[in-house]
């Protein structure tokens, strides 16, 4: 008779399920940079998101699986008194803005502090829109307003389908750090 020895049997495929949300002004690119990471696909039509949209999918990094699920929220203004309750429970975010409108740019700090205040220290990466297209954010002046403000950066093209990927498994990455290193680090 074959006995299973429970007390060292380990899941190196464990599936870790994490709630990430993508925040920016409207028409920056969030809901195609999505899109394009979840199911491959880019549009130029555009649809306006109405509150908020969910997408899944697995990441694998290193020896983890992640399954991100992906809330894709609404960037305009009449969603701002509704936004807040899609935040609560996000373990990593995504701030978004589009490298050819400076106005987005500028609006980097507003969506910081609405992710500071709802959800409070968790892992973040600025991310610039729209690679494809001629930029009046430069490389250097977004990587350089991530690191003032301790986050991740990369550049994305959803149209070439340029750092999509990178970009959300850096996510899952940094967020598995972060919250293993929360786990092991003793509380005072």
């Amino acid at each position: 008779m074959n006995s299973t020895n429970t007390s060292s049997y380990t899941v190196p495929d464990m599936i870790h399920r994490v709630k990430v949300v993508v925040v920016g002004d409207g028409e920056v690119g969030k809901t195609s940079l999505i899109v394009r990471f979840t199911k491959g696909i880019f549009s130029l039509s555009y649809l306006m998101t109405i509150g908020v949209n969910f997408f899944v999918k697995d990441v694998n990094t290193e020896d983890k699986t992640v399954r991100l699920v992906i809330w894709d929220t609404g960037g305009q203004e009449q969603f701002g008194y509704i936004r807040q309750h899609y935040f609560v429970g996000s373990k990593g975010a995504l701030i978004c803005y589009d490298k050819s409108d400076t106005e987005s740019f500028k609006r980097l700090d507003y969506w910081r502090n609405q992710i500071i205040q709802y959800c409070g220290n968790i892992p973040i990466i600025v991310v610039g829109c729209k690679a494809d297209l001629p930029a009046a954010i430069s490389y250097d002046v977004g990587r350089q307003y991530a690191f003032q403000h301790r986050a991740g950066f990369a550049e994305t093209s959803s149209k070439t389908g340029q750092n999509v990927s990178q970009t959300f498994s850096l996510l899952a990455r940094l967020v598995l750090q972060y919250y293993s290193q929360r786990l092991s680090t003793p509380s005072e």
